[in-house]
């Protein structure tokens, strides 16, 4: 599997960084004059325009490797949208692309940190519980994992990423007022599955709400996503030359357009 590199900062981009979408509504006209229109769900598209500033010999390698061997525009590779949420049904954790140990009950409607009420309560009866998602990513990536949590009665939630058979894990104290975790992690397997949740102690009740993964070092503003993430398997890059400009010894620049359906 191929993949956009991550940069020596731990990030997949620099800003200025631009994210485009691009929806197509297909129009019919009939002989009486009228219109059907319909939306055409085969010509939509996300597009990014990156300006990569600072590079260094390696990270230039890296991305003109790519290029090779993708060959340009034909083929695909995995990009980690750099403006996005890597999970996907951030506030829905009852949805399939969640798992959860069988202690765990999950209660929705509560109310969440932003004035809605689209927080889950999770309750770990008995036994020690977790709730986490899996995404197909590079386990040896740098990501930051954050989450809104409260609770009025359990002392702790550990926040864990794992890949492969390396797993790193971080406990938060939480308290009755809503708190932001960030859990920022790089681990060094090469896997190509990387697994993030929240363990609850035995008998514990917490909310949680706006989990959030980030191929970066640290949490950005939440982004609320449903069935579609910031996972794109299937972006390729929009230009037929990657052109690199030497700004000194060991530094490079290019600009990169990348395109996904």
């Amino acid at each position: 599997m191929l993949y956009f590199p991550q940069l020596s900062t731990g990030s997949t981009a620099q800003f200025p960084c631009l994210k485009r979408i691009r929806e197509r509504t297909v129009a019919t006209e009939a002989e009486d004059g009228s219109v059907v229109k319909l939306f055409d769900p085969g010509g939509s598209a996300v597009e990014w325009e990156l300006e990569l500033d600072g590079l260094s010999g390696e990270e230039w390698a890296a991305l003109e490797g790519l290029f090779q061997n993708a060959e340009g525009r034909a083929g695909s590779f995995v990009f980690l949208d750099p403006l996005g949420n890597l999970l996907s049904w951030s506030e829905e954790l009852a949805a399939t692309a969640w798992e959860k140990a069988g202690t765990v009950g999950l209660t929705g409607g509560v109310s969440d940190p932003l004035g809605g009420s689209s927080a889950t309560r999770a309750t770990s009866s008995g036994a020690q519980g977790w709730i986490e998602q899996a995404i197909a990513a590079p386990g040896s990536y740098q990501y930051c994992l954050s989450v809104y949590a409260r609770s009025d009665t359990a002392p702790t939630v550990t926040l864990y990423e794992r890949a492969g058979a390396e797993t790193a894990n971080l406990r938060f104290a939480l308290a009755p007022a809503w708190r932001r975790l960030e859990f920022p992690c790089k681990l060094a397997q090469a896997a190509e599955t990387v697994t993030f949740g929240a363990r609850l102690e035995a008998g514990a009740t917490v909310d949680l709400f706006g989990f959030q993964v980030e191929a970066q070092t640290g949490a950005s503003a939440y982004k609320r996503t449903g069935a579609r993430s910031g996972v794109y398997a299937n972006a390729c890059f929009a230009v037929d030359v990657l052109e690199m400009r030497s700004e000194g010894p060991g530094a490079y620049s290019c600009a990169v357009r990348i395109r996904a359906r």
